[in-house]
Order: C-alpha cells, then sequence, then structure tokens
C-alpha cells in the first residue's frame, strides 16, 4: 500500500498580502481550506504545514494539521516549493520514521478544490507506472499567437510571434496551465530531482495532467482573487 504525505507550504512574509494565508474567507482562515481538503482524502496518510510562521502554524494545529518548522533558508521570497516539500520527507523520516511513496503538494492560497479531486488525482498517479508526477491543470483562453508586446525604443505595438496564418481559435492546439491545487509526486523522483534547474523539474520527465475546470485553480495573491474565491466557495457551499 502507497504511503502518501500531504504538505502545505504556507511561508508567513507574504509582501503583497501581509498574512495572507491566515486571512479569513467566508469564516475561516485561508489555510483551512487546503487543511480540510486534505483530511477529507482517504489516501493521504499525513497532512502537514510546512511554515516558518509560528500564527500559521497554531491555526494549522486547530484545524488539523501537523506542522514543521521550515528554516529560514527555505522560507525566503526566492525560496522554491520543492525544497520544503524535501525538508518535510526527510524531517518525518527522521522523526517519526515515515518514509514515503508519494508527496502531494496542495498550495495554501487556492482554497477552492473539488470534493474527492485530491483522491482522483492520486489514483492517476498510483495506475499509471510509468508517470514521475499527476498535476492539475486547466485549459487556457487567452492565445500566446494573439498577444503583444511593446516595443521599448519606439512604443510600437509588436506580435509575441511571428504570425503564420490567421490564428483563427477551432485550428490552434489545446493549451494548458499547471496550477497549484494538486499535485502528486513520487518521492523518489522528488528527492532525486534536488538541484535540478528548469521549471516544474522537481515533478520529472514523465509529468501527466488532471483537466479540472479554472474555478477550482484560483489562487489567491492579490485583493480581486478573495471576491473571486469567496463567489465559488458559497456556490460549492450551496451545492
Amino acid at each position: 500500500m502507497m504511503r502518501v504525505l500531504c504538505v502545505i507550504p504556507a511561508r508567513g512574509g507574504s509582501k503583497r498580502m501581509p498574512d495572507k494565508n491566515i486571512r479569513i474567507l467566508c469564516n475561516k482562515p485561508l489555510i483551512a481550506y487546503s487543511i480540510e481538503s486534505a483530511l477529507e482524502s482517504k489516501l493521504c496518510n499525513k497532512v502537514i504545514v510546512s511554515t516558518d510562521d509560528p500564527k500559521i502554524a497554531s491555526i494549522s494545529k486547530k484545524y488539523g494539521a501537523d506542522v514543521v518548522v521550515r528554516p529560514d533558508s527555505l522560507a525566503a521570497d526566492t525560496s522554491p516549493l520543492d525544497g520544503a516539500l524535501r525538508h518535510a520527507v526527510k524531517f518525518f523520516e527522521k522523526e517519526e520514521a515515515f518514509s514515503t511513496d508519494i508527496v502531494v503538494l496542495l498550495q495554501a492560497n487556492v482554497p477552492v478544490r473539488k470534493k474527492g479531486e485530491i483522491d482522483k488525482v492520486l489514483n492517476n498517479l498510483i495506475k499509471t507506472n510509468n508517470a514521475t508526477a499527476v498535476a492539475t491543470v486547466y485549459a487556457i483562453d487567452q492565445r500566446p499567437e494573439w498577444m503583444k508586446t511593446i516595443d521599448a525604443k519606439t512604443g510600437e505595438i509588436k506580435s509575441l510571434m511571428e504570425p503564420k496564418n490567421l490564428y483563427r481559435k477551432q485550428d490552434l492546439p489545446e493549451l494548458y496551465l499547471l496550477d497549484g491545487a494538486i499535485i502528486a509526486i513520487r518521492t523518489q523522483t522528488l528527492m532525486e530531482t534536488e538541484g535540478v534547474k528548469k521549471v516544474h523539474g522537481y515533478l520529472g520527465d514523465r509529468i501527466y495532467p488532471f483537466i479540472h475546470d479554472v474555478k477550482y485553480s484560483i489562487e489567491i495573491d492579490e485583493e480581486k482573487d478573495f471576491e473571486i474565491a469567496e463567489y465559488y466557495l458559497r456556490k460549492e457551499q450551496a451545492g
């Protein structure tokens, strides 16, 4: 049986929105939504919050998560998330002899998740033997083929990509963005990719998608994001 560690990284040093992860959203701290979703999973054996902030730690424990204190070296603005994941794996292996086969990453600032989706992502990874990771993604509406840049010297609008045809949407391949809602990674892949310097390098070379609705990928980074998340949370709660 696979052993699964769910990690919710939550730094306390957000500059744009101080205390963002514990700000109240629909009567609960933001991070509580990720914790509750993880605790509902039937496949996650341990749910932990990795943080450098005592307030986040206290609230996380209140909502049922274990806490691992992240060192300052892994809690800076420039610190990659995968460093916090590896630290959590090593911590529980050393302190509790808890070894894991799969690590699930849930972003603390993604509050809207569909019930049961964490286990669906995990099952997809478990049954796909050659997969190094499975990640939630959503289809994008805006196309890079239509996007523009502004020439720094002339101020003129220029095409981002050289036009090859009229770029009718129906003629273009579907494109997706990997979001921070749910990512399941084989622990071996996570540990072996330490030091790999490329986007999503810690997910390995065989990443499979779990396509879901864009409303389940809302990340709270700005004030307006709280309003959007509140709208969808109330809709989910209303059934």
